[in-house]
């Protein structure tokens, strides 16, 4: 087996051999005083989660550059105010009212000056925006003479963003209406009782704009810098940003919590898995996320100098079928070809072990997973599969998105790894690797073909309806999160009725319900769910890392060589 030492020239090698470009410029020293260096990847990168994709991980701008009204308290349904300082609802469920905290300020930059604190405007523009309410920016009768036509088109799409979190959870069925009632007093009401919403506005997607910065852009016909300069509350604000590059965030000297201690944070988006590696053992990243799985072994050797944090996450890895195709509306055959997946191989050679074999849809972090009464009940058998499929000389595409992602590390490899499972029961599968951007193409249009996709889930909360909805229900189908185009009535009614349910026991008994049916129905094959893993330098204390992949810079100190702050 590899030791360190003999990693690091490997990867030594290697970045000897790759051209100066593909890599971002070594963070100045001046930097790096009182500074940390954070190594991610660049996927799914975004200043605003609200736009980014569903299920894409956005740690890096949501729990430093903004805040949210709520975080979710230690994996359960309940939510901790922070915007907020207070709520309530009221006794039919259908009125939730918000106190907002004081003495809250936005961020100082080289781009916006504000000239009054965080209050109820921010927070009525900011879930308006999300709902597709541009009251709160007016129509400019008058714009600039010198603006082209172009970029008039352009700002006016900016203004029709689409926000693929809060579709996929359909908000806008939810929410009635957000208004100010006072200063600093918010009244949410609701078409109907769900208790799901305040975990939503604990999710890393729900963050609060600036509405005076908003304003401010929309009267110069700017408001996509909404989006690339961003303005919160958050312990970090923007310094700069070099594309797919580094990221740059400076102390917020104005911060209403403790200030933090780190006054740098560079977050460097330019490497690869095994690049990331290679970084940190040349002293160039205190943090890795997504580091390559299978060298995790190396870091046991010595303790004294890495950590390696990980969690169970809230994500899924799976396998869908498309209902659109005649074939997959089968349900014996979709329930030979579960059969016939090996996934405990997968876990192993895919995961390296930082996954488990998924018992169910929920993952089992989720409050809502009973052990006992909860488990997908078709465990390899290729046996049994093999009487059922091999004389049905069956010829299937399965797509496959090539791009890392936390709940699939190696996306190719995996469809590899179930074509071989499915072509010993006697099914012949064709893999194609496709784009996001394609996928997303051939959604649009309606003309998808595929018979298969392997795809997977992140969850922006523990609340089993963000997980369930998005990708099962009737209101996603035909959507980029429910790829299996499913719609089974009775599922959308149980999932419904746990949320006029304000306990968990009885919101558990629906879920319970609903995954059965999941199992009965076999709309999707569950494959893995994967824990979130972080190496560290020992000096970094203070690291204490959530089940969606954030860590809060604020709470962080870096010490000297030798143990000494």
């Amino acid at each position: 087996m590899w030791n360190i030492k003999c990693f690091f020239a490997a990867v030594s090698i290697m970045a000897c051999g790759a051209t100066e470009v593909l890599a971002a410029p070594r963070v100045p020293d001046e930097l790096t005083q009182n500074g940390l260096i954070y190594c991610t990847h660049a996927s799914g990168f975004s200043f605003n989660p609200q736009t980014a994709d569903a299920g894409t991980s956005m740690n890096v701008v949501t729990e430093q550059i903004y805040n949210k009204l709520f975080e979710i308290k230690n994996h359960t349904s309940e939510v901790t105010p922070v915007l907020a300082q207070s709520y309530h609802v009221s006794l039919d469920g259908k009125v939730i009212t918000i106190n907002l905290r004081r003495g809250v300020k936005f961020h100082y930059t080289e781009w916006f000056t504000p000239t009054r604190d965080f209050n109820a405007e921010d927070v009525v523009f900011s879930l308006n925006r999300v709902l597709g309410h541009n009251e709160d920016l007016p129509t400019l009768d008058n714009a600039r003479a010198f603006d082209s036509p172009q970029y008039t088109i352009f700002n006016n799409l900016v203004k029709k963003a689409r926000f693929p979190y809060f579709e996929s959870i359909n908000l806008k069925s939810k929410i009635e209406s957000v208004r100010a009632v006072g200063p600093y007093q918010v009244e949410i009401r609701l078409f109907s009782p769900d208790a799901s919403i305040l975990s939503h506005l604990a999710s890393q997607y729900a963050i609060i704009f600036s509405r005076e910065y908003a304003l401010q852009l929309n009267a110069d016909n700017n408001l996509a810098q909404l989006d690339l300069l961003p303005v919160g509350t958050g312990p970090y604000q923007l310094k700069n940003y070099m594309r797919n590059q580094v990221v740059r965030l400076v102390r917020n000297e104005n911060y209403w919590r403790k200030k933090p201690q780190i006054e740098n944070i560079v977050i460097d988006v330019s490497t690869s898995r095994i690049g990331r590696l290679a970084k940190f053992f040349n002293g160039e990243c205190q943090i890795v996320a997504f580091p390559e799985v299978s060298q995790l072994g190396l870091f046991k050797e010595d303790n004294s100098r890495f950590l390696v944090q990980s969690t169970e996450g809230m994500n899924l890895s799976f396998l869908a079928f498309n209902f659109q195709k005649e074939a997959m509306n089968d349900i014996l055959l979709r329930r030979a070809i579960a059969k016939s997946i090996d996934r405990h191989r997968i876990v192993r050679h895919i995961y390296y072990d930082t996954a488990t074999v998924a018992e169910g849809i929920i993952p089992q972090i989720s409050w809502a997973v009973n052990n006992k009464t909860q488990r997908f009940d078709y465990d390899y058998d290729p046996q049994w599969a093999k009487t059922v499929l091999s004389d049905r000389q069956l010829d299937l595409t399965m797509w496959v998105v090539n791009e890392e992602q936390v709940y699939n590390p190696a996306p190719i490899k995996m469809a590899e790894l179930i074509r071989m499972d499915l072509a010993k029961v006697g099914v012949n599968v064709k893999v194609k690797n496709v784009s996001r951007n394609y996928l997303m193409q051939q959604l649009q249009a309606k003309t998808e073909d595929y018979d298969l996709i392997l795809t997977g889930w992140l969850a922006g909360t523990f609340d089993p309806d963000t997980f369930l909805r998005p990708i099962l229900s009737c209101g996603t189908q035909n959507e980029v999160t429910n790829l299996s185009n499913w719609c089974y009535r009775p599922f959308d009614d149980m999932i419904d009725r746990a949320l006029r349910h304000r306990g968990t026991l009885t919101r558990n008994l629906d879920y319970n319900i609903a995954q059965q049916t999941i199992f009965e129905q076999v709309p999707i094959v569950p494959i893995a769910n994967v824990k979130r893993v972080l190496i560290a330098d020992s000096r970094v204390k203070g690291l204490n890392m959530s089940a969606f992949g954030s860590i809060r810079f604020e709470t962080l100190s870096l010490t000297k060589q030798g143990g000494k702050p």
